[in-house]
């Protein structure tokens, strides 16, 4: 190779003598390899471009606005000052996020590409889909979970008067298939939340369907429908301002931004639904990129500007080590599947 042509020519006019000549002292013959190895390596490193290079893309497959997209935007700004790069937020909602997954998946494994996602994308659509043009098992890596914020049954208090979850739950089973829910639409988490709550209480409801949370939520405030699950930080506005009511929180413990509202695991043990916010890499990125990337996002997220977002929009921590999300990632991935198999879901 002839970037090595001159270390070897060296070491071996450094190594040669004729009979009669003195060996060459040792620390000469340790100078003369030092140069070898340097010329051995130079190729490889010039061949390691340093990462980042260019901007820096964060696929989101949520509108902009959304609570993924908060969380993206917070985190693009922080990377982009640590990395010396810009970082662009790229939108792309449609299809229950596999426009924005596609897109990533085609994206080159080194880094400037990322996705922050949710559940929905990551663990649901697989079930949901007969075909996807990626596969988030083994396509996408799992790089840190940002953020979580627990599902709320929310009512409105006109429609369904209720003191607490558990009276809500005797008219429901008084009723059976008279009571309806909303949800953001066929398939969403929400929507199958929906579905775990009714098979947990052992009564017929009826699914209305909308086409995202805010429709459903615009039409539980005006009455038109009497219930929803939603993610807290969406509610939590007409929670407190009295439009609609909360009776239960789908965490496994109460929330303080709902002071007084109890578990619906209190009622329905082991009924949980939490909407978590994850930022994936390609598979296949080299690791040095993986944990730059890893450490710059475990400072972006320890800073205080992200600190009070999370306490704004009641935003609750997950910090789980990159080697455990796998893992987690994969039991998500099981439950939520087999909600959409109970629940006969089929994408729209």
């Amino acid at each position: 190779m002839p970037d090595c042509a001159f270390p070897l020519a060296l070491l071996r006019r450094s190594f040669s003598f004729s009979a009669g000549e003195p060996p060459m002292p040792a620390m000469t013959r340790r100078a003369s390899l030092g140069v070898f190895a340097a010329g051995l390596a130079a190729p490889a490193l010039a061949q390691a471009p340093a990462f980042p290079n260019r901007p820096i893309r964060i696929f989101v497959p949520f509108a902009a606005g959304g609570t993924t997209d908060i969380l993206a935007r917070a985190l693009g700004e922080r990377l982009a000052v640590a990395l010396g790069q810009p970082v662009v937020i790229d939108n792309r909602g449609g299809a229950g996020g596999t426009v924005a997954g596609e897109a990533f998946a085609r994206s080159e494994p080194d880094g400037h590409a990322l996705l922050v996602a949710t559940a929905s994308l990551i663990c649901i659509n697989k079930a949901l889909y007969q075909r996807l043009a990626f596969d988030p098992d083994t396509d996408f890596l799992p790089m840190a979970m940002l953020a979580q914020q627990p599902n709320v049954l929310v009512v409105n208090p006109r429609a369904l008067p209720m003191a607490d979850l558990p009276a809500l739950i005797a008219h429901i089973r008084a009723r059976p298939g008279q009571v309806a829910f909303g949800s953001s639409g066929t398939g969403s988490q929400l929507h199958l939340t929906g579905e775990m709550f009714r098979a947990a209480i052992g009564a017929e409801m009826t699914h209305i369907p909308y086409r995202g949370s805010a429709p459903a939520m615009t039409d539980l405030v005006a009455g038109n429908v009497p219930m929803m699950f939603d993610g807290l930080g969406t509610a939590l506005p007409q929670i407190r301002g009295g439009a609609i009511k909360a009776l239960g929180v789908a965490s496994a413990a109460p929330n303080a931004a709902l002071p007084g509202v109890p578990t619906i695991a209190s009622a329905l043990p082991g009924f949980l639904s939490v909407n978590w916010t994850g930022l994936f890499a390609l598979r296949g990125t080299p690791e040095p990129v993986l944990a730059r990337i890893e450490a710059e996002t475990a400072k972006a997220l320890a800073s205080p500007e992200i600190a009070k977002l999370f306490t704004e929009r009641a935003f609750d921590p997950m910090p789980i080590p990159r080697a455990e999300l796998p893992g987690f990632v994969a039991g998500e991935s099981q439950r939520w599947r087999d909600a959409v198999r109970q629940s006969g879901a089929k994408a729209e």
